[in-house]
């Protein structure tokens, strides 16, 4: 491994194993005092377990479209008890492979009844599904009282779509369906019964999206992600400049909601009020 790359991940893993109490090598105590004197970059990592916070007390969480297990490997690894579903079933495969509790299937595969989550994550799910509220309320009667729903999607308004429009990245079709802006997911939340809804921390996301929505403009394969150009990448400073103040002009929308502790709780007339 180069230098350089070896540096990176010594670095990063630095702060993981701090923040998240893992003991992942390489590994160098610098990586502490680097993550906070670079912000964004500690957002990055913070986000890589989708803002979860190490467990002892061997809370659930369930991932729907988990793939190949790769998040919940890493959550795992923090103290929580997994569960996956995914429709793939070679990327199911792999995930038993490292002995993950993956299930093959869509949400009806679970039974609320016979078992129930602390937390939820659909990772770049919905924008693939056909009955959102449908998939929503499957998620809240699985969820334990008091249990969580995090949620990441392309956002509709953001600096991304306007400046790209059809070429924009996320608008990927066929494979999505729908996309959302920030106040219809939350509508979506509310309808689905859930509340206390809250944007997630802030991260940089523009510089990939960018690079590969100008790729699909020229015409060209924008996978892997390319390296945007000096102009693009002007433009990506300015974008993420207004995003971090402003979370309706982020590339995706990342939303944590809550189920009610008691039908007695008291419940806001709309998501946007709990913010």
């Amino acid at each position: 491994m180069p230098f350089k790359r070896w540096l990176q991940r010594a670095l990063a893993n630095g702060y993981r194993n701090y923040r998240f109490g893992t003991h992942l090598k390489p590994s160098s105590y610098f990586g502490v005092l680097m993550a906070y004197l670079l912000p964004s970059k500690r957002a990055v990592l913070d986000a890589e377990r989708r803002h979860l916070f190490p467990t002892r007390s061997g809370e659930r969480l369930l991932d729907v479209g988990c793939g190949n297990g790769a998040f919940l490997d890493l959550a795992q690894r923090i103290g929580w008890r997994t569960v996956g579903i995914d429709f793939d079933p070679e990327a199911v495969k792999t995930a038993r492979s490292l002995g993950l509790d993956v299930r093959l299937g869509g949400i009806d595969v679970l039974n609320p009844a016979l078992e129930q989550f602390d937390g939820i994550t659909l990772s770049h799910v919905i924008e693939h599904v056909h009955t959102l509220t449908e998939l929503l309320r499957a998620c809240y009667r699985l969820l334990k009282p008091g249990g969580w729903i995090w949620v990441e999607t392309p956002n509709l308004d953001a600096i991304g779509h306007e400046l790209f429009r059809r070429n924009w990245l996320h608008l990927d079709p066929p494979r999505h369906l729908v996309l959302f802006t920030r106040a219809a997911l939350l509508q979506a939340l509310v309808n689905a019964g859930f509340t206390y809804a809250e944007d997630q921390p802030y991260r940089p996301q523009y510089a990939p999206s960018f690079g590969a929505s100008e790729f699909i403009a020229k015409g060209l394969n924008p996978i892997p992600p390319p390296t945007p150009s000096d102009d693009t990448r002007k433009i990506i400073r300015r974008a993420e400049t207004v995003a971090r103040h402003d979370f309706i002009k982020r590339e995706c929308i990342t939303l944590k909601a809550q189920k009610l502790v008691s039908a007695q709780q008291s419940k806001p007339r709309s998501a946007a009020e709990a913010l």
